[in-house]
């Protein structure tokens, strides 16, 4: 089973991706930013990251946003995770036109109004060929 983790402060967003992909990947869900950054060792056993675009920090936090994780992870992590940069303040017409110019690190776009059966189809398109539990 893949293990995918979340990074959005929208708890009930959160709680509905678990509730629709739980049968197909081991989730865990990262509010804040520093407890995610903070585990980079932890990180390095997920298979594939959700960041959300607009993360609010803390002020003890640094001021960052999905864009710099999506870097952060890709660069700092031993092996390369999917990551997907998930956002609410684009269509998903715009982040297919926009979202490589803004982070050309992610590997794919997902607006949270395009429906589940696609950020599920994704998530499918972009793991390595040959492993997924269809293949």
């Amino acid at each position: 089973m893949y293990k995918l983790a979340i990074l959005d402060d929208d708890e009930h967003w959160c709680r509905i991706v678990q509730r629709f992909l739980k049968q197909q990947y081991a989730i865990a869900t990262y509010k804040s930013v520093s407890s995610f950054l903070w585990e980079l060792d932890e990180l390095n056993q997920y298979d594939i990251f959700l960041v959300d675009f607009v993360l609010p920090t803390a002020r003890h936090e640094l001021n960052t946003d999905g864009m710099e994780i999506v870097t952060a992870l890709k660069r700092r992590l031993s092996r390369s995770p999917v990551v997907i940069l998930v956002t609410a303040y684009m269509s998903k017409n715009e982040l297919e036109v926009h979202g490589k110019q803004m982070c050309p690190e992610a590997d794919g776009f997902f607006a949270k109004d395009a429906g589940l059966e696609l950020l599920a189809h994704q998530i499918k398109q972009l793991l390595p060929p040959g492993t997924t539990e269809e293949s």
